[in-house]
């Protein structure tokens, strides 16, 4: 990693607009709340001995901060409480100045293992399923009967709901993640005047989302048949879309609840990247073996709501609920470094 704390040497080049060999490296990271991120960094502290954390864990740091690459960038256009742009480093989450989503050890990750400025662009909303929210334009909309079903349930909330509102709901944040991602790219030089000027491309796309679908009955007529197809196309249509038709795709699957909890909607996200054309630059990437299970276990005993002493325990762990990953920082980190790695084997630097 070349890293850390930004050095004079570092401003002055910056300054020169100079940021590093090569072309610089971009990659969209979308989904719904657990790509938002809940995790917060001081729970990788608590477990800065652990097998799959400890080698990683120094460079993380920076004495007792968090460490700010020189060599990779983020920017956050759409997070709720403003827009939110710099080098890579903790607090790029929803829970505070250090909280943490898939970002973190995604861009560590590419970070050390690509020799050119990387920039990350994070575009997720909360709530958002694919069925309507990020339907790819090429699912045209649902069937009259499904439509009329949703324009009846919209109505028991506000009488005037039309019926072209609710078609206008469909596609909506996917429309938003284009338009978002193209104003980002087109402002990279003067939202990170250091990389003026130079070349860009998007080299690979991340998507982490799941749980409006899975949950949602009105969103599943045919149970889960249906989002592999709306997967497909929507890694066809964003591609096309954002002019990066052979863009590395990761899916990383929606585990909430560890191991457990998996079962026919993490088969149909698998299913999404098993298409012929897909293979060797689509990968389905596993998660639930990442779940914090200590964490899970003081939730399940209440600890978040107990004793002093209790609650002193649950906050060095987790700080949600299990739909969030109990706002796990290891879960979120770890997800982050698997889809890294898998971005990596896919564009051929990782063996």
């Amino acid at each position: 990693m070349k890293k850390t704390r930004i050095t004079t040497l570092t401003c002055l080049l910056a300054l020169c607009g100079t940021a590093g060999a090569g072309k610089v490296q971009v990659f969209i990271l979308t989904g719904q709340s657990n790509m938002e991120g809940k995790g917060l960094a001081a729970h990788l502290d608590t477990y800065r001995n652990d097998p799959l954390i400890k080698e990683a864990y120094p460079k993380l740091k920076d004495g007792d901060g968090w460490a700010v690459r020189d060599d990779v960038w983020i920017t956050y256009p759409v997070k709720k409480d403003g827009a939110q742009n710099g080098r890579l480093t903790a607090g790029y989450g929803t829970k505070g100045e250090n909280s943490i989503g898939p970002e973190f050890g995604f861009g560590h990750t590419v970070g050390d293992a690509i020799n050119a400025p990387v920039v990350l662009i994070k575009i997720a909303w909360n709530g958002k399923s694919l069925a309507v929210d990020f339907r790819p334009p090429s699912a045209g909309f649902p069937d009259h009967a499904v439509l009329e079903q949703m324009l009846v349930k919209a109505r028991k909330k506000k009488p005037e709901t039309t019926l072209e509102e609710i078609k206008a709901r469909h596609g909506e944040y996917y429309r938003q993640l284009v338009t978002e991602t193209k104003k980002a790219l087109g402002s990279l030089g003067t939202t990170f005047p250091e990389l003026s000027g130079k070349e860009y491309g998007i080299e690979g796309i991340v998507w982490h989302q799941g749980f409006n679908d899975k949950v949602n009955r009105r969103e599943r007529e045919n149970g889960y048949a249906d989002y592999p197809k709306w997967l497909a196309l929507f890694i066809k249509d964003i591609r096309k879309d954002l002019g990066a038709p052979n863009a590395p795709f990761v899916i990383g699957e929606l585990s909430t609840g560890g191991i457990p909890g998996c079962g026919e909607f993490q088969i149909a996200q698998a299913k999404a990247a098993e298409l012929p054309e897909f293979q060797g630059n689509v990968a389905f990437v596993p998660t639930a073996k990442f779940y914090d299970t200590k964490a899970h276990e003081l939730y399940e005993k209440n600890y978040w709501k107990g004793t002093a002493e209790q609650k002193a325990q649950w906050i060095k762990v987790g700080n949600d609920r299990p739909y969030h990953y109990l706002g796990s920082g290891k879960t979120y980190y770890l997800k982050g470094c698997a889809f890294g790695k898998a971005m990596l084997e896919m564009m051929g630097k990782q063996d």
